[in-house]
Protein backbone atom coordinates (compact mmCIF):
# COMPACT_ATOMS: atom_id res chain seq x y z
CA UNK A 1 0.00 0.00 0.00
CA UNK A 2 0.92 3.56 -0.89
CA UNK A 3 2.41 5.84 2.18
CA UNK A 4 -0.53 8.53 0.57
CA UNK A 5 -3.14 5.74 0.44
CA UNK A 6 -2.09 4.57 4.13
CA UNK A 7 -2.29 7.67 5.67
CA UNK A 8 -5.88 8.33 3.92
CA UNK A 9 -7.26 5.30 5.27
CA UNK A 10 -5.94 6.17 8.70
CA UNK A 11 -7.81 9.43 8.31
CA UNK A 12 -11.04 8.05 7.58
CA UNK A 13 -10.89 5.40 10.85
CA UNK A 14 -10.21 8.15 12.98
CA UNK A 15 -13.34 10.36 11.41
CA UNK A 16 -15.10 7.14 11.76
CA UNK A 17 -14.45 6.67 15.32
CA UNK A 18 -15.02 10.41 16.19
CA UNK A 19 -18.34 10.35 14.44
CA UNK A 20 -19.80 7.09 16.35
CA UNK A 21 -18.17 7.89 20.00
CA UNK A 22 -19.50 11.94 19.78
CA UNK A 23 -22.74 10.48 20.53
CA UNK A 24 -21.38 8.99 23.87
CA UNK A 25 -19.62 11.70 24.76
CA UNK A 26 -21.80 14.62 23.59
CA UNK A 27 -22.09 17.50 25.17
CA UNK A 28 -25.19 18.32 27.18
CA UNK A 29 -27.44 21.11 26.11
CA UNK A 30 -26.86 24.39 28.36
CA UNK A 31 -29.78 25.50 31.07
CA UNK A 32 -28.17 28.58 31.91
CA UNK A 33 -27.18 31.84 29.67
CA UNK A 34 -25.46 30.48 26.44
CA UNK A 35 -23.32 33.95 26.80
CA UNK A 36 -21.36 32.66 30.01
CA UNK A 37 -18.77 30.12 30.06
CA UNK A 38 -20.00 26.85 32.40
CA UNK A 39 -17.19 27.11 34.42
CA UNK A 40 -17.93 30.70 35.03
CA UNK A 41 -20.97 29.54 35.93
CA UNK A 42 -19.89 26.96 38.46
CA UNK A 43 -17.62 29.75 39.92
CA UNK A 44 -20.28 31.96 40.83
CA UNK A 45 -23.27 30.04 42.09
CA UNK A 46 -21.07 27.60 44.16
CA UNK A 47 -20.35 30.51 45.87
CA UNK A 48 -23.75 32.53 46.00
CA UNK A 49 -25.93 29.56 46.36
CA UNK A 50 -24.06 28.25 49.24
CA UNK A 51 -24.08 31.95 50.76
CA UNK A 52 -27.63 31.94 50.72
CA UNK A 53 -28.77 28.55 51.84
CA UNK A 54 -26.60 29.45 54.68
CA UNK A 55 -28.57 32.29 55.20
CA UNK A 56 -31.70 30.93 54.92
CA UNK A 57 -31.62 28.06 57.01
CA UNK A 58 -32.90 29.65 60.27
CA UNK A 59 -35.93 31.01 58.07
CA UNK A 60 -36.75 27.54 56.32
CA UNK A 61 -36.79 25.82 59.72
CA UNK A 62 -38.88 28.85 61.29
CA UNK A 63 -40.98 29.71 58.91
CA UNK A 64 -40.44 27.20 55.90
CA UNK A 65 -40.86 23.43 55.60
CA UNK A 66 -38.55 23.03 57.82
CA UNK A 67 -35.78 20.21 57.70
CA UNK A 68 -36.87 18.22 54.49
CA UNK A 69 -37.09 21.48 52.86
CA UNK A 70 -33.69 22.73 53.73
CA UNK A 71 -32.07 18.89 53.18
CA UNK A 72 -33.16 19.48 49.92
CA UNK A 73 -31.39 22.94 48.46
CA UNK A 74 -28.23 21.03 50.03
CA UNK A 75 -28.23 17.60 48.27
CA UNK A 76 -28.61 19.12 45.12
CA UNK A 77 -25.72 21.74 45.98
CA UNK A 78 -23.28 18.62 46.58
CA UNK A 79 -24.73 17.03 43.38
CA UNK A 80 -23.41 19.94 41.27
CA UNK A 81 -20.34 20.19 43.45
CA UNK A 82 -19.77 16.48 42.72
CA UNK A 83 -19.96 17.05 39.11
CA UNK A 84 -17.49 19.93 38.92
CA UNK A 85 -14.80 17.39 40.81
CA UNK A 86 -15.96 15.00 38.03
CA UNK A 87 -15.39 17.19 35.71
CA UNK A 88 -18.59 17.53 34.34
CA UNK A 89 -18.48 21.09 34.21
CA UNK A 90 -21.56 21.81 31.85
CA UNK A 91 -23.69 19.29 33.67
CA UNK A 92 -22.59 20.68 36.92
CA UNK A 93 -23.56 24.17 35.76
CA UNK A 94 -26.72 23.23 34.47
CA UNK A 95 -27.53 21.78 38.18
CA UNK A 96 -26.11 25.14 40.25
CA UNK A 97 -28.44 26.77 37.93
CA UNK A 98 -31.33 24.60 38.96
CA UNK A 99 -30.83 25.07 42.76
CA UNK A 100 -30.49 28.53 42.31
CA UNK A 101 -34.34 28.50 41.05
CA UNK A 102 -34.54 26.31 43.87
CA UNK A 103 -33.15 28.75 46.65
CA UNK A 104 -34.99 31.75 45.10
CA UNK A 105 -38.66 29.97 44.77
CA UNK A 106 -38.21 29.00 48.57
CA UNK A 107 -36.64 32.69 49.87
CA UNK A 108 -39.45 34.48 47.93
CA UNK A 109 -42.45 31.89 49.43
CA UNK A 110 -40.69 32.96 52.67
CA UNK A 111 -40.18 36.64 52.10
CA UNK A 112 -43.89 37.09 51.69
CA UNK A 113 -45.13 34.73 55.12
CA UNK A 114 -42.32 37.58 56.74
CA UNK A 115 -44.31 40.50 54.34
CA UNK A 116 -47.57 39.78 55.22
CA UNK A 117 -47.17 39.05 59.12
CA UNK A 118 -44.81 41.91 59.73
CA UNK A 119 -47.52 44.51 57.83
CA UNK A 120 -49.58 43.26 60.34
CA UNK A 121 -47.66 43.44 63.57
CA UNK A 122 -47.10 46.78 62.26
CA UNK A 123 -50.46 48.04 61.93
CA UNK A 124 -51.05 46.19 65.37
CA UNK A 125 -48.55 48.65 67.11
CA UNK A 126 -49.67 51.57 65.45
CA UNK A 127 -53.36 50.79 66.93
CA UNK A 128 -51.60 50.55 70.19
CA UNK A 129 -49.86 53.63 70.16
CA UNK A 130 -53.07 55.89 68.79
CA UNK A 131 -55.00 54.27 72.16
CA UNK A 132 -52.27 54.99 74.25
CA UNK A 133 -51.87 58.13 73.14
CA UNK A 134 -55.55 59.24 73.01
CA UNK A 135 -55.69 57.59 76.57
CA UNK A 136 -52.61 59.99 77.99
CA UNK A 137 -54.18 63.21 76.11
CA UNK A 138 -57.99 62.13 77.96
CA UNK A 139 -55.84 62.54 81.46
CA UNK A 140 -54.22 65.78 80.53
CA UNK A 141 -50.52 64.40 80.34
CA UNK A 142 -47.90 63.84 77.45
CA UNK A 143 -47.64 60.64 75.70
CA UNK A 144 -43.87 59.53 75.83
CA UNK A 145 -42.29 60.66 72.75
CA UNK A 146 -40.01 57.58 72.06
CA UNK A 147 -43.00 55.76 71.03
CA UNK A 148 -43.42 57.93 68.21
CA UNK A 149 -39.64 57.22 67.32
CA UNK A 150 -40.24 53.40 67.66
CA UNK A 151 -43.14 53.81 65.34
CA UNK A 152 -41.45 55.99 62.52
CA UNK A 153 -38.12 53.11 63.01
CA UNK A 154 -40.77 50.66 62.36
CA UNK A 155 -42.29 52.51 59.39
CA UNK A 156 -39.32 53.38 57.62
CA UNK A 157 -38.52 49.33 57.35
CA UNK A 158 -41.41 48.52 56.34
CA UNK A 159 -40.97 50.57 53.32
CA UNK A 160 -37.24 49.12 52.92
CA UNK A 161 -38.28 45.79 53.06
CA UNK A 162 -41.13 45.95 50.65
CA UNK A 163 -38.75 47.52 48.58
CA UNK A 164 -36.26 44.63 48.60
CA UNK A 165 -39.18 42.08 48.20
CA UNK A 166 -40.73 43.91 44.92
CA UNK A 167 -37.04 43.81 43.50
CA UNK A 168 -37.02 40.28 44.30
CA UNK A 169 -33.79 40.63 47.08
CA UNK A 170 -36.04 38.20 49.30
CA UNK A 171 -33.09 37.26 51.49
CA UNK A 172 -32.48 41.00 51.97
CA UNK A 173 -35.98 41.57 52.74
CA UNK A 174 -36.47 39.11 55.21
CA UNK A 175 -33.11 40.50 57.68
CA UNK A 176 -35.35 43.44 57.12
CA UNK A 177 -38.83 42.51 57.76
CA UNK A 178 -36.75 40.63 61.68
CA UNK A 179 -35.61 44.72 62.45
CA UNK A 180 -38.80 46.33 61.29
CA UNK A 181 -40.13 43.73 64.31
CA UNK A 182 -37.66 44.49 66.45
CA UNK A 183 -38.93 47.81 65.96
CA UNK A 184 -42.57 46.94 66.88
CA UNK A 185 -41.70 44.71 69.98
CA UNK A 186 -39.64 47.97 71.03
CA UNK A 187 -43.54 49.80 71.39
CA UNK A 188 -44.23 47.25 74.07
CA UNK A 189 -40.88 47.64 76.09
CA UNK A 190 -41.65 51.86 76.30
CA UNK A 191 -45.51 51.21 77.40
CA UNK A 192 -43.86 48.91 79.85
CA UNK A 193 -46.91 45.93 78.37
CA UNK A 194 -45.53 42.43 79.12
CA UNK A 195 -44.73 41.15 75.22
CA UNK A 196 -47.18 38.36 74.41
CA UNK A 197 -45.81 34.79 73.99
CA UNK A 198 -47.54 34.56 70.83
CA UNK A 199 -43.76 36.77 69.97
CA UNK A 200 -41.68 33.94 71.32
CA UNK A 201 -40.98 32.31 68.05
CA UNK A 202 -40.14 35.83 66.69
CA UNK A 203 -38.15 36.66 68.86
CA UNK A 204 -35.66 34.21 68.59
CA UNK A 205 -35.86 34.10 64.63
CA UNK A 206 -34.75 37.78 65.15
CA UNK A 207 -31.73 36.77 66.52
CA UNK A 208 -31.17 34.09 63.79
CA UNK A 209 -31.93 31.20 66.24
CA UNK A 210 -34.46 28.02 65.89
CA UNK A 211 -37.49 28.06 67.64
CA UNK A 212 -38.28 24.81 68.95
CA UNK A 213 -42.22 24.60 70.38
CA UNK A 214 -42.39 23.00 73.93
CA UNK A 215 -45.46 20.33 73.68
CA UNK A 216 -45.96 18.16 76.96
CA UNK A 217 -46.13 14.98 76.96
CA UNK A 218 -49.46 13.09 78.15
Amino acid sequence: MKKGTFFIAILVALLSFSSEGYSQFETPNKEFNPLYRPISVVMRLSYDNFKKIKQLHTAIMNYGKGKEEFDKLVDTYAEASALYFQNKIVQSANLFTKNQKEIDAVASRIALVYKDYTEKLHTEIIKMNVKYNIKKTLKGEKPNPSTTIAIRSASFGVQKANDYYVRSRWINSIYQYRRVKDSCFKLYEILEVPLPSKFRKDILDNQNQIYVSKIKKK
